[in-house]
């Protein structure tokens, strides 16, 4: 049994190995071109492997790209929680470090530009719709995480305003590579977005009459 045991371990890592080789493929096609650039010829030739393999681990190319949506996913979930807790060591858990931090934050363009792609694809095809909604519920489930984590109210409304406010932000670096919004304005849209959400109820109809223009005075 020992021996047995010892034999398949190999054969594991090569699976694995030759798995996420094919994944690694994926993705890259994806921010080249698109869902229609990944194909069983073009990712296997990315991953140098034989076409065959795809079918080995992968019923088709759109389980191929929500796996590699996921294991992005969980990649880009990994480096913002090790961001926060950074932040949290160093300013004991300050909001405005936590924004700072986030809006200084540089993902991988290639990766952020995969994820669009398969964004985008999600509303063409009905096959990659749920893993799309798994990508964006977990982001939304980790931002609310980090709302609560520096105190601040209604996180779980508020976390999809701040999802949307950086995936905003993501596309415009994405359109814009040789001009991105910078930091700072990132960090003025977070914290101004963070105040409305501190704000109680009166405060918020006080700012909403504001906002509806001067009233009629009265006779």
């Amino acid at each position: 049994m020992f021996v047995v045991s010892q034999a398949r371990a190999p054969r594991q890592a090569r699976s694995q190995h030759r798995r996420d080789a094919l994944l690694h493929a994926a993705v890259e096609l994806l921010a080249e071109g698109g869902i229609e650039a990944v194909t069983h010829r073009t990712v296997a030739a990315r991953a140098g492997l034989p076409p065959s393999t795809i079918g080995y681990f992968f019923a088709s190319i759109y389980d191929l790209a929500a796996e590699a949506l996921r294991v992005y996913t969980a990649r880009s979930i990994e480096e913002f929680v090790d961001l926060a807790d950074a932040s949290a060591r160093r300013q004991a858990g300050r909001v405005d470090a936590l924004i700072d931090a986030v809006a200084h934050h540089q993902a991988d363009p290639r990766l952020a530009l995969a994820q669009v792609s398969i964004y985008l694809e999600a509303a063409r095809s009905r096959q990659l719709r749920e893993p799309v909604a798994e990508a964006v519920e977990a982001y939304r489930q980790l931002t609310e995480q980090l709302l609560r984590m520096v105190g601040v109210p209604r996180a779980e409304r508020a976390s999809a305003a701040f999802q949307a406010l950086l995936d905003g932000f993501m596309l415009h670096r994405l359109a814009k590579p040789d001009d991105p919004p910078s930091p700072d304005v990132v960090v003025d849209a977070m914290e101004s977005l963070l105040v409305g959400f501190l704000l109680d109820e009166n405060q918020r109809q006080v700012v909403k009459q504001r906002l509806s223009g001067p009233t009629e005075s009265s006779e």
